[in-house]
């Protein structure tokens, strides 16, 4: 029998808590929540850091740039496991990419050092009233893929955490917050 690692532990969690968010809001709201991440580390402890909200953006080139950003603050804190979250078509509007009407989902990519694996929450949205914001999400089959080809602001911003793991916390930590991120920090 598999070991579930205390961070696996952790990352299902939290997982579970945005799949629950997403939820809700749609049901109150008809909105979604921007890009975010989560952050753990396994050294020298596990443990849940935080999470970093995207700022606001505007469709094309600004929305690439708010989703590459979203790596810094992991770089700085080096982190060891990311959990990207978003909502696919909301995504793709904002990329200025093709859109699928029936491929609504919460996407969640799990990151380690080494790979990822996405996991796709299928929607079918439908509005309960007309004129009523709320949407009702019926939730699919969990569908998931190991090292997915991922959307070019999702591959920097994995690089961008990777690579420049180390990197002044303090200076990421100031120049995201200052063009809107919001960052929250656990325990602190």
């Amino acid at each position: 029998m598999r070991q579930v690692a205390p961070v696996d532990e952790m990352v299902d969690e939290i997982e579970r808590g945005i799949c629950s968010a997403l939820d809700q809001t749609l049901r109150t709201t008809g909105a979604v929540h921007p890009p975010a991440v989560y952050m753990f580390t396994d050294t020298p402890y596990p443990s849940f850091i935080g999470s970093v909200v995207c700022r606001r953006f505007y469709p094309g080139q600004d929305a690439y740039r708010a989703v590459n950003r979203l790596g810094d603050v992991p770089a700085g804190v080096e982190a060891t496991r990311l959990l990207v979250a978003f909502e696919a078509q909301d995504l793709n509007v904002a990329l200025q990419l093709p859109v699928d009407p029936g491929g609504s989902a919460l996407v969640v990519v799990d990151a380690t050092l080494d790979g990822q694996v996405l996991r796709w929450y299928p929607l079918h949205l439908s509005r309960p009233r007309r004129r009523h914001p709320a949407l009702v999400p019926e939730w699919g089959p969990v569908q998931t893929l190991t090292d997915p080809r991922l959307l070019e602001p999702l591959v920097r911003l994995l690089t961008v955490w990777r690579l420049a793991r180390g990197a002044n916390l303090d200076t990421a930590v100031r120049d995201v917050e200052s063009e809107g991120y919001r960052i929250t920090w656990y325990g602190r």
